[in-house]
């Protein structure tokens, strides 16, 4: 690849290859194999009024929050089987392997977090041509900045919908601000950079009736959270090992084992009210308003709230437990959140019932025929709990990490 390339051969590079074909034909197999391993439940909810105003030709542009692999997916799957025909932006997951091609047929274009070398356009020409110790082309984080405004032009004028991730959290050791996954479980707040793009090349396509429409997706559990703490830690595997094992884990390893275990979870995708762009609203403040709406879609499991009222200690008297769960509880619901699952026909569950799902959900057994390990997350007796995996029970609470810290300030 010439060191060199116009600003077209560069977009090119980066773009998707979406095929309607391929992407209903993902769908229906991911919904089957992995959705159906995974989770015991999935729900969507306000997916009907998406539809409707894909039909009336509304330009729709999705910003959802990021926890999981798996979040693309179940958009892109559920938003395809009612053809609402959307672009995903990806960060730098492309040009890894033969998941190049899988991702871009799904949709995805690739963005620029860092700095990134290409050797060649297709993933295998790539691979041969790093081995061989060519010439690349290089681009960097600045450099792209540059292009993410022509970027974003080309997908929406291709009568296409558009779905960005646009959390981020600062590291509290560096100071940086990592884009992606949230490794703490915090509701990770949105980037006013993404917005200002947004909202001036709508301004400058003429698009008079773009919607920003506020995503949540509600996990009972995460396929693959056990590997945010080494992820979170900066352990010294190198990125493409993180990216095998990663997807190994989240694709294959878990899937597999939690159908096994019948130990498979719940999850929520619930489309807020489609909010107007508009042209006078700063950017700065439409990433505050996405935020406060999608924090509002959130959906409170019963390990959710259990691990919330822990409050990151190790262990605590039952007694303690059960009234630091009802006033989590009444703050919780004061700011509007769903908090069904935590009721049966009305009646709030009990403290044992919440211990006993959790444990069955958090709490792997030892069974020889699976390639994982056993391991206890959360263990009770008559008089007090115990937490065995502190990072996995922090990365839960922290869910409510941004309401309770509210209150309490």
């Amino acid at each position: 690849m010439r060191p060199n390339l116009s600003q077209e051969q560069i977009l090119d590079l980066l773009h998707h290859r979406r095929s309607d074909r391929y992407v209903v034909n993902t769908a229906n197999t991911v919904e089957v194999v992995l959705f159906g391993n995974c989770f015991s439940e999935v729900k969507v909810e306000g997916l009907d009024q998406v539809e409707e105003l894909s039909r009336s030709g509304r330009k729709l542009i999705f910003i959802p929050n990021h926890q999981s692999e798996y979040d693309w997916m179940l958009l892109q799957t559920y938003l395809a089987q009612r053809y609402i025909r959307t672009a995903i932006q990806a960060g730098e997951n492309l040009y890894v392997g033969p998941i190049d091609t899988f991702l871009r047929k799904c949709g995805a274009f690739m963005t620029i977090r860092d700095r990134r070398s290409f050797y060649a356009r297709h993933w295998l020409a790539d691979w041969t041509m790093r081995a061989l110790r060519t010439r690349p082309f290089v681009l960097t984080k600045d450099q792209y900045n540059k292009l993410y405004l022509p970027q974003i032009k080309r997908v929406l004028g291709e009568g296409l919908h558009l779905m960005i991730f646009p959390g981020y959290e600062i590291d509290r050791n560096t100071g940086e601000a990592k884009y992606g996954r949230s490794y703490s479980g915090r509701f990770a707040e949105l980037s006013p950079y993404v917005f200002l793009v947004l909202n001036t090349a709508i301004r400058q396509m003429g698009i008079e009736d773009a919607l920003y429409v506020p995503v949540n997706i509600s996990y009972e559990r995460i396929p693959e959270d056990i590997v945010f703490r080494e992820y979170q830690a900066r352990s010294r595997k190198s990125k493409i090992a993180k990216y095998v094992y990663d997807h190994y884990y989240a694709f294959i390893k878990m899937p597999f084992a939690r159908r096994i275990r019948d130990q498979r979870s719940r999850v929520l995708i619930r489309f807020g009210e489609g909010i107007p762009s508009g042209r006078h609203r700063r950017a700065r403040e439409m990433a505050a308003v996405m935020h406060e709406q999608m924090g509002k879609l959130m959906r409170v499991y019963e390990s959710t709230l259990l691990f919330a009222s822990f409050d990151d200690r190790y262990k605590m008297s039952r007694d303690e437990l059960e009234d630091r769960v009802a006033a989590t509880l009444e703050r919780v619901e004061a700011h509007g959140l769903d908090t069904s699952p935590l009721y049966d026909g009305g009646r709030r569950l009990s403290l044992e019932e919440l211990l006993a799902r959790t444990v069955k959900v958090y709490n792997f057994p030892d069974v020889p025929i699976i390639p994982s390990k056993s391991y206890m997350t959360l263990e009770y007796d008559d008089r007090e709990v115990f937490i065995h995996h502190p990072h996995l029970a922090s990365y839960y609470g922290n869910k409510l990490k941004h309401i309770l810290q509210a209150d309490a300030a």
